[in-house]
């Protein structure tokens, strides 16, 4: 396959696995077990189940992690990682379900608006952040691969990854904040 295809195969290998996790972790039972476990180490848990300063952690290491843990395997680690973070994030999107449903239009909880403010934070804007870093991670794995191989590739400038990186890494400090915002009051 040419080179340039690669870029869009990352992304569909990203993407892909994120949404059949989802779809495991929704339909398929996937509810504990070593997929879970793996998945929290690259998600942000539910609103209730952390401190108030945690947030801005969470928000920021799991891009890390996602970046680091997408080049195990020269890039396979990003199909498992980001498959165990879609069954994680199922429990999150029914979390999120369970408590619209429940809402009276007359009476709703300001504490549970803060707690979809919260989880759509992590849904709209971690997440497309983690998928970014998981792509960037399955790039640099496959040119190591290249690397290793004696095969020529097109210079990629070294900085501009770690540029990436940084923006992905400041971005999700900035959220974190708001996150944390969000967390105070719910």
């Amino acid at each position: 396959m040419r080179e340039e295809y690669w870029y869009y195969a990352f992304w569909l290998l990203v993407v892909g696995s994120w949404v059949l996790g989802v779809a495991y972790g929704k339909w398929g039972g996937g509810y504990g077990g070593v997929l879970l476990d793996l998945g929290q180490a690259v998600s942000v848990p539910q609103p209730g189940k952390l401190e108030l300063w945690q947030p801005i952690l969470y928000f920021t290491l799991t891009v890390v992690a996602t970046f680091v843990l997408s080049q195990l395997f020269f890039g396979v680690g990003a199909a498992i990682f980001l498959f165990a973070r879609g069954i994680s994030d199922s429990g999150l999107i029914s979390g999120m379900e369970a408590m619209v449903s429940n809402w009276k239009l007359a009476y709703i909880q300001t504490g549970d608006l803060w707690a979809i403010f919260f989880i759509m934070l992590v849904l709209a804007v971690n997440l497309p952040l983690c998928l970014w870093a998981a792509h960037i991670g399955t790039q640099r794995a496959t040119r190591m691969l290249y690397r290793l191989r004696g095969k020529p590739t097109k210079p990629l400038a070294r900085h501009e990854t770690i540029m990436n990186l940084l923006m992905i890494i400041a971005i999700s400090l900035v959220v974190g904040l708001v996150a944390t915002f969000a967390l105070s009051y719910t």
